[in-house]
């Protein structure tokens, strides 16, 4: 089968893929509601407190406590998640709590095996103007990526791609008649057995690491028997770490006897590449992608684009390896053939790269606010622009390969191999990073009613708790609406049925009404249907999809 075939048959399942297995994803939990919500004002002492995620957590590594303004605990040291919802996180309260401020500090970890934490501060009765208490602010935030985990973490990733890369370019673009000759070879063999060890090494470091970041103690603190156990037996990261040892165990025989029997010469080189790609889908379970609503679509997904990334900069890595033979007259031009050869796969790595990865960028960013104004949207955006300049020197490498034209190919190989690996860095960042789902920003957003009436809704912050919901109203010349008896905003719940929540809104000028309001009790989708009524009393309907966020 030629590669324009394949490429075909590769593209329209894909296409059947995503049409057939919609997805929603925000990855790195966070809270979609909890009772009380923040800076809710109780009339009365609350039994117990409740946190509703907006996916499962994990049973282990998981806190809820509730302090006073004075910094007593008044929890009564119970938290847990509930084993019939595992999404949510509870405690029960001290009896009859007095009036006052009060916080719920909480930490969990999401499915994917990060760690988010915050502070949700409520009141009961009025507040007494005679203490003098410091104000809590609400406040959620993720793991961020530290030097230990990027070292370790692109470390698993480099030599994933160089030990799959590796043993594609000697199956599928290394001329046949020269795949097995042992002096083109023997440097490409070395270099999957180096990228073994060091696999090795970064998936036994991947279990303390991990449970560094969800302890939160040091390297020294976690080589703990007990600390070990509950990582391994009781999360989902270890539950994956048990499957990756398995398969570097299974995987070591093979990679070791490369090269040594060509009569099964074939045979070893696809059970060592199989067994790597197993290892490669093993890291998409602990990717962002274990976290949405339809993890075997995202997962899979997730899967493609980092194998295709993985064959694409390995295969540059075989590249380099193989440069000396370039120097040499009897071998020049089969390495311009191999790199002829190999771009031709490398259409079909760059259309898989880039289907899955604007479907990965719609999946984890709502809109451009989150792309432009969050730490996500932004190493994105950096990846994306350096993924263009990789792709501006594989074309020049392509045609340098095409018109057997060594001046210069040394060098764009290698920057364009540089680049994978700081796209590479990127990628590990983005993995640990929170989504940019949980910050969509404010919501702004105008359409057109009937008789060509506008009507803009602004939401800011555009958060669970309180907001400020305003409503503009201008007619089909532009001008600010009059006459407008009342405003109503109808909040309807899109992810779970809470029933409706209606609020008339205040006239602060002619066409423009606004209200601060704590409509928005849980994260996610919402629907929030206007209506005004004139004293004509014609009436004004239209209804607005909002992205509601958790920070």
């Amino acid at each position: 089968m030629n590669v324009k075939k394949l490429s075909s048959i590769l593209l329209l399942m894909l296409f059947l893929f995503i049409c057939l297995f919609p997805s929603i994803s925000s990855a790195h939990a966070y809270i979609k509601k909890s009772t009380p919500v923040e800076n809710e004002i109780l009339k009365k002492s609350p039994t117990k407190v409740v946190i509703q995620f907006d996916e499962t957590i994990q049973p282990e590594f998981n806190s809820i406590q509730v302090f006073d303004s004075s910094g007593k605990r008044v929890d009564k040291k119970n938290g847990r998640v509930d084993p019939k919802q595992p999404s949510v996180l509870e405690s029960d309260l001290e009896k009859n709590l007095p009036n006052g401020t009060y916080q719920i500090q909480w930490k969990v970890v999401s499915n994917d095996g990060h760690p988010v934490q915050g502070v949700i501060p409520f009141q009961i009765g009025e507040s007494d103007t005679s203490q003098n208490t410091s104000v809590v602010h609400p406040s959620s935030k993720g793991y961020t990526p530290t030097p230990d985990l990027i070292v370790i973490r692109w470390l698993q990733y480099i030599s994933s791609a160089c030990l799959i890369g590796v043993l594609f370019f000697m199956l599928l673009v290394i001329p046949k008649d020269s795949a097995k000759e042992l002096s083109v070879i023997r440097p490409l063999i070395k270099a999957g057995k180096v990228s073994y060890i060091f696999l090795l090494l970064s998936i036994l470091l991947s279990l303390p690491l991990q449970a560094t970041i969800l302890t939160g103690n040091s390297w020294l603190d976690v080589f703990r028997i007990s600390t070990i156990q509950d990582m391994i037996f009781n999360t989902q990261f270890g539950d994956t770490w048990l499957v990756q040892v398995v398969l570097l165990i299974v995987l070591a025989i093979p990679v070791f006897l490369l090269g040594r029997n060509k009569s099964n010469y074939d045979f070893l080189n696809w059970i060592v590449l199989i067994l790597g790609i197993g290892l490669l889908f093993t890291k998409s379970l602990t990717s962002h992608a274990a976290s949405t609503t339809n993890q075997y679509f995202s997962v899979s997904i997730d899967f493609l684009h980092l194998l295709s990334a993985s064959v694409w900069i390995g295969s540059l890595i075989a590249m380099v390896v193989l440069l000396p033979m370039i120097k040499r007259s009897e071998t020049k031009d089969v390495y311009l053939t191999t790199i002829r050869r190999f771009y031709k796969w490398g259409l079909i790595l760059v259309v898989l790269l880039a289907i899955t990865g604007v479907f990965g960028s719609l999946s984890y960013i709502p809109n451009l606010y989150s792309l432009t104004h969050t730490d996500y949207g932004k190493v994105l955006v950096w990846k994306v622009i350096l993924l263009l300049f990789m792709l501006v020197l594989a074309a020049i490498n392509f045609v340098k390969g095409r018109k057997r034209n060594k001046k210069g190919l040394s060098g764009t190989i290698w920057s364009e191999l540089l680049i994978g690996c700081v796209i590479l860095i990127l990628s590990v960042l983005l993995t640990n990073l929170p989504t940019a789902m949980s910050a969509p920003g404010p919501f702004q957003e105008t359409k057109t009613a009937g008789q060509g009436n506008q009507v803009t809704l602004r939401v800011t912050p555009n958060v669970i708790g309180e907001n400020l919901f305003e409503v503009t109203l201008k007619d089909n010349n532009g001008q600010q609406m009059k006459g407008i008896d009342q405003v109503t905003l109808t909040l309807t719940s899109l992810d779970m049925d809470m029933g409706v929540n209606t609020v008339t809104l205040k006239k602060k000028a002619e066409g423009k009404y606004t209200l601060k309001s704590m409509g928005f009790n849980m994260a996610g989708n919402w629907k929030v249907h206007v209506h005004g009524l004139t004293k004509s009393l014609d009436t004004i309907d239209i209804d607005f999809h909002c992205i509601v966020g958790s920070q």
